[in-house]
């Protein structure tokens, strides 16, 4: 079997977030969609600064999330909590920083993670608010490519625990933005 028909169900269990949805409807807030980012980039900075390489550089997202950051704030204010890291994101950091120690643990993450955004994120791209600079990589193919030649089934566990912390951030997500029945926005007939 492959590495993605193993984590089928995690990566299933994470698409099916109520958050998910949200951020795929084009009508997501610009202070919604700012603290996700910025928990994103608290993830991405911890991989890119750990002592493993990703596969090729052009993957490297952490600056690319600044960037959207930037261009949110001048979209309108952006409330204090949406610069705060959701526990599930301080736990990555630290799950980064402290538990990853061979080239294959982080190879894992990076297949949920850049090659999600690799794939997944395309669509996500037109649907955000501002121009999406996370999303945009250069010769997508070719870095998949890169991704896929370094993979392997015993990576499975570690590629799990990568999906179940990205399913616990978006419940914290939709949890912290859209508890409240009345704050879900409505789209308008």
């Amino acid at each position: 079997m492959s590495l993605k028909e193993l984590t089928k169900e995690q990566h299933t269990n994470a698409e099916r977030q109520k958050f998910v949805p949200i951020l795929m409807s084009g009508e997501i807030e610009v202070n919604v969609y700012f603290h996700y980012l910025v928990n994103q980039h608290a993830c991405y900075s911890a991989l890119e600064t750990c002592q493993f390489n990703l596969p090729d550089d052009r993957l490297k997202r952490a600056s690319a999330i600044g960037k959207d950051t930037e261009e949110l704030k001048l979209m309108g204010p952006i409330p204090n909590t949406c610069y705060n890291l959701e526990p599930s994101t301080k736990k990555y950091v630290k799950y980064v920083k402290n538990k990853i120690k061979d080239e294959d643990q982080f190879l894992a993450h990076v297949y949920v993670r850049y090659l999600g955004d690799l794939r997944g994120g395309q669509m996500i791209a037109k649907k955000v608010p501002g121009k999406g600079h996370y999303y945009q990589f250069e010769e997508p193919k070719e870095l998949a490519e890169s991704i896929y030649s370094k993979l392997h089934d015993s990576m499975v566990d570690e590629a799990r625990l990568v999906f179940d912390f990205a399913t616990d951030l978006f419940k914290e997500l939709y949890e912290r933005h859209f508890s409240n029945p009345k704050r879900v926005r409505r789209k308008s007939t």
